[in-house]
């Protein structure tokens, strides 16, 4: 048989392409079903982490628009110190033994005691700490949530890049 002859014979042999992409398509329609449903269940996860950070990147700028005219440039300057301190510790903080920059609180102020700068500290802090550092910087929290989703809420707050978030939560 020619080569010619070959590609007009489309018999199906054990070695064909055209046996091989059969037995790749879903058998029944419930494998269609589950693939399906675990995307969907994908997006709505993304859709939601989206829709978290759109709310935690406004949520300084929804003060800014409540405030009093007088308070208003207190909060945006706040805003601005925050902003500024989170790239630092966004783009240069990449180990544990590496300091944060302080955040100043929401009345412009920087805490006195009590924050702690190194990773290896927020790696070992306890679930006390962690909510006292949460309600010092007026962070949305449910007392109940785990300790990892806490120090999470705080990292995101720092500024902390992925590698060291990773390196915390370990």
């Amino acid at each position: 048989m020619s080569f010619s002859q070959q590609d007009h014979d489309m018999t199906p042999t054990p070695q064909s392409p055209t046996l091989i992409l059969t037995s790749l398509q879903f058998p029944t329609h419930s494998h269609q079903t589950t693939l399906c449903i675990g995307v969907l269940a994908h997006l709505d996860l993304l859709s939601r982490e989206i829709v978290q950070m759109r709310n935690f990147i406004h949520m300084g700028y929804n003060r800014l628009n409540d405030a009093s005219p007088d308070g208003g440039e207190l909060l945006a300057k706040v805003e601005s110190a925050r902003l500024e301190a989170r790239m630092h510790n966004k783009f240069h903080v990449t180990e544990l033994v590496e300091p944060f920059r302080t955040l100043p609180m929401s009345s412009g102020e920087y805490p006195t005691r009590g924050v702690p700068c190194l990773g290896e500290h927020l790696k070992l802090i306890s679930h006390e700490d962690i909510d006292w550092l949460l309600d010092l910087y007026e962070l949305p929290f449910v007392p109940s949530m785990f300790l990892g989703e806490k120090k999470i809420v705080y990292l995101n707050f720092l500024g902390a890049n992925r590698i060291v978030m990773h390196r915390i939560l370990d």
